[in-house]
């Protein structure tokens, strides 16, 4: 089992390693090369097919958690199969008449040629994600890294050509990014043919057991869409608010915390299938070690964003606004991670899908009180953008409280350092010179091990 998980997170990181490459290629250079105007046509196409998912309606996270732990020749293939096809027909139902709809009701022409992009980039990723997340659920994830793989290349030399060709419009490169997705999608189709060719598929029964699976995952779905909905009910309000310019500033910012983020995403997937096999006290083990390790290593995104604000703003003078947002995002960075790695990985693991909906729900409460209250009372977008960085902390926060509880080990110290970790940073950003920030960011970070250490606190979390 060692050597799967081996090769799986060898795999992962590789995918995520080149994903980096191909964001680095996107993120900074594309702004480059673009307009502002066409840069945030570009976001808010990766915005609007973060959400178009949802229209699954649970399909493919129920069967990653219904066969999450199984191997792979245990598995029922016609029962799969027949629930892939079932989802082809309800979802590309579903994605045309939600297309139309939202067509229906945009401002203008180049909004209602991004929503067809969406839906088209749509009617591929359901499909590569439906048999990313079957490998992903049978521990077999390298494959699933493969295709991402895939879709990462394709789109990166689809960008070289047309950096080459002086191409600037985000409406040429949008194709090429659906072009990726579809590859990966092959890739999976084809990796599954043998098992899928022996087998043939029952509508009837893909129907009864997609709904099965929908009844199962779609608190999942919903809590993943609410946790979405958490960020993106404000950038939505600012789009509203302030206009396309001003969201594709802020989603700029957001899109540089991603990078982070996506790697931690990914190993969470990765640890899923091998943590659902561990019994409860190797299960509350690992989570304390998770804890204790994260408190070492996610400071270190702090560390590395003083210094690489200095060069980001010599390389992109015209997205300074948006280098200066990120040092008050960055803290949604770190709590992302934190919830992204432990809390919802071991939410899942023990099949609490619904206290995490719940947490989300709340927080989304909390969100978007918070952004309608600062866009249309004091209309103001840093009182918005502070309000999304407390939301995401209280979102760790309550998720940690409610999983501690549950696993039996408290971890408020840890939180509270967190905190104070994170006004720290915000504080440092704001007032003091780039060098000084980051010394000053060292000596916190050091005096955080520092206390670690000489408190015990690791042989005290075994005790409760």
């Amino acid at each position: 089992m060692k050597d799967e998980i081996k090769k799986n997170f060898l795999f992962a990181f590789l995918a995520q390693g080149i994903s980096l490459l191909v964001s680095c290629a996107t993120n900074l250079i594309l702004p480059k090369t673009m307009s502002v105007t066409d840069f945030s046509y570009w976001q808010l196409f990766i915005f609007y097919s973060n959400y178009i998912p949802c229209l699954a309606l649970g399909l493919n996270d129920g069967v990653y958690l219904r066969y999450g732990g199984m191997s792979l020749t245990n598995l029922d293939y016609k029962s799969v199969k027949s629930q892939y096809y079932f989802g082809i027909l309800f979802q590309a139902i579903l994605g045309l008449f939600s297309g139309l709809i939202l067509i229906f009701f945009s401002k203008d022409l180049p909004r209602r040629m991004v929503i067809i992009m969406v839906i088209a980039y749509y009617l591929f990723f359901t499909l590569q994600n439906y048999l990313g997340y079957i490998y992903q659920a049978v521990n077999e994830t390298n494959i699933y890294s493969k295709s991402i793989i895939i879709q990462r290349v394709v789109f990166l030399f689809a960008q070289i050509i047309l950096m080459i060709l002086s191409i600037k419009t985000a409406f040429i490169y949008i194709p090429f990014y659906i072009l990726g997705i579809a590859a990966a999608f092959l890739y999976l189709r084809v990796k599954v043919q043998p098992q899928f060719g022996k087998v043939r598929a029952d509508f009837s029964l893909g129907f009864h057991e997609g709904i099965r699976s929908m009844k199962f995952g779609i608190s999942l779905m919903i809590a993943n869409i609410c946790s979405m909905l958490i960020l993106g009910i404000g950038r939505q309000i600012i789009d509203m608010r302030w206009g396309l310019i001003s969201f594709g500033k802020v989603s700029f910012s957001l899109t540089l915390m991603n990078f982070a983020l996506t790697f931690i995403m990914q190993i969470g997937l990765v640890l899923f299938p091998a943590l659902r096999r561990l019994d409860r006290k190797d299960l509350k083990n690992t989570y304390k070690k998770f804890n204790i390790k994260i408190f070492y290593i996610l400071p270190m995104i702090y560390l590395i964003y003083v210094p690489t604000q200095y060069v980001l703003k010599l390389w992109l003078p015209q997205y300074v606004e948006s280098i200066d947002y990120l040092a008050i995002v960055l803290p949604i960075c770190y709590f992302d991670s934190k919830m992204d790695l432990v809390g919802s990985t071991f939410f899942k693991v023990l099949n609490q899908q619904v206290n995490l909906l719940r947490i989300n729900l709340i927080t989304i409460v909390l969100s978007s009180s918070i952004s309608v209250v600062a866009a249309y009372v004091f209309n103001n977008m840093n009182i918005l953008i502070i309000g999304l960085v407390i939301s995401i902390a209280f979102r760790s926060l309550l998720a940690d409280y409610v999983l501690s509880h549950m696993i039996g080990i408290r971890i408020t110290m840890l939180d509270f350092f967190d905190v104070m970790l994170a006004i720290i940073f915000i504080e440092v950003n704001q007032y003091y010179d780039w060098w000084l920030g980051l010394i000053l960011l060292v000596i916190v970070y050091m005096l955080r091990i520092i206390w670690l250490k000489i408190s015990n606190y690791e042989m005290d979390l075994e005790k409760l």
